[in-house]
């Protein structure tokens, strides 16, 4: 059996959305691997594929640290591709399990990279899957971008400056990791009259999913971290 890595976007919560193919290639792996947080032994990824196909026996966790230090993040990845190397090079067909797409801001994009650097010749497959984005604007009817309108995505807003500049460049802006981006977001759409152009969606396509266009929710409330806004500068439909 020739030793292949899947990288497989199991979409956002709703078992329904996760490709026919990523299915297939769940049900024929080896391994499937899933990554978590070091301090949970929970896998959102897994909770989604666990009635579609059988995963017992067949399971790899995968700790993530999360940390502000680079030194430490860049041990925990590395641990992490190692582990699914290891079985790659007993000529395994491994599937490495993410939320969302595998190549949005997600953990699949390091060990794709560690992989490839160790050994270029083993054969890789990237399985796109439904991204948060797509999940929101589809719950909403809301168009993301239309004709000759240009759209930004922002995981981290350097300053406001910033943030300003880029409302001023681009007809719909999508800000990520929302509870770490909300306070400046917040500062800058009151300062451009914005504040009622948004959408904010919570935990997209899973049972506790949140929609709102009210900004001032979150001022007192907990900002989850599965958590974007979509503005858009002629407004929301």
């Amino acid at each position: 059996m020739a030793k292949k890595l899947y990288g497989i976007g199991v979409g956002v919560g709703e078992p329904g959305l996760v490709t026919l193919k990523a299915v297939e290639i769940l049900k024929e792996v080896d391994y499937i691997c899933t990554p978590m947080s070091a301090k949970s032994d929970s896998s959102k990824a897994l909770k989604i594929i666990s009635n579609l196909i059988e995963l017992k026996g067949r399971i790899v966790k995968l700790h993530f640290k999360m940390s502000k230090s680079r030194k430490e993040l860049e041990q925990s990845r590395t641990a992490a591709a190692r582990k699914i190397y290891q079985l790659l090079k007993k000529d395994k067909k491994i599937a490495f399990v993410t939320i969302g797409d595998p190549l949005l801001y997600s953990t699949y994009s390091y060990m794709l990279k560690k992989i490839k650097d160790w050994d270029n010749s083993i054969e890789i497959e990237t399985i796109p899957g439904i991204n948060s984005i797509a999940a929101a604007t589809s719950k909403y009817n809301l168009p993301l971008a239309e004709e000759k309108e240009n759209t930004a995505i922002l995981s981290n807003i350097k300053n406001e400056e910033h943030l300003e500049r880029v409302f001023n460049l681009f007809e719909t802006v999508v800000i990520l990791k929302l509870s770490r981006n909300y306070e400046a977001a917040y500062r800058v759409l009151e300062k451009l009259g914005l504040k009622k152009n948004v959408l904010i969606a919570s935990k997209c396509g899973f049972e506790d999913e949140f929609y709102t266009e009210n900004i001032e929710v979150f001022k007192n409330r907990k900002i989850e971290y599965l958590t974007l806004m979509i503005v858009k500068r002629e407004g929301i439909l």
